[in-house]
């Protein structure tokens, strides 16, 4: 697995949003195009079940069911005691999910493609965006 995607490049991606960052955007497309190999965590697939049922985001689990069926380079990582014991070492990022998200990224030693400013002011690991 080469990066993590964390739930707004995601989401931003499968919409062809403009607002993705150009970087995160050329690792995507290259995904898409077989190569590179995405890591999806559990807790991201866990915020598009809510946002889409809240009507805050324009994707729902159908959507990321499609992507994980049509191509071998997205991955779901589970969200087991691997993961937990990672994140509780990031003391730098508060939140709950992207504490999580984050010691995702930390256990399977990858980047996170995020633009979240907390993520990337982390010590604990490295994103790419812009």
């Amino acid at each position: 697995m080469d990066y993590l995607v964390d739930t707004v490049a995601l989401v931003r991606h499968l919409r062809g949003d403009r607002r993705l960052g150009r970087q995160a955007r050329k690792i995507l497309r290259e995904a898409d195009q077989g190569h590179y190999t995405i890591g999806i965590s559990g807790v991201t697939l866990m915020e598009v079940l809510y946002l889409s049922e809240h009507r805050r985001i324009p994707i729902d689990l159908g959507t990321l069911d499609n992507l994980l069926a049509q191509s071998g380079n997205y991955a779901v990582v589970p969200v087991g005691y691997e993961v937990v014991r990672a994140a509780s070492g990031i003391d730098d990022v508060p939140e709950l999910h992207d504490r999580l998200i984050a010691g995702t990224a930390a256990w399977l030693g990858i980047p996170i493609l995020t633009n979240d400013p907390i993520m990337i002011a982390s010590q604990y690991v490295q994103t790419v965006w812009k």
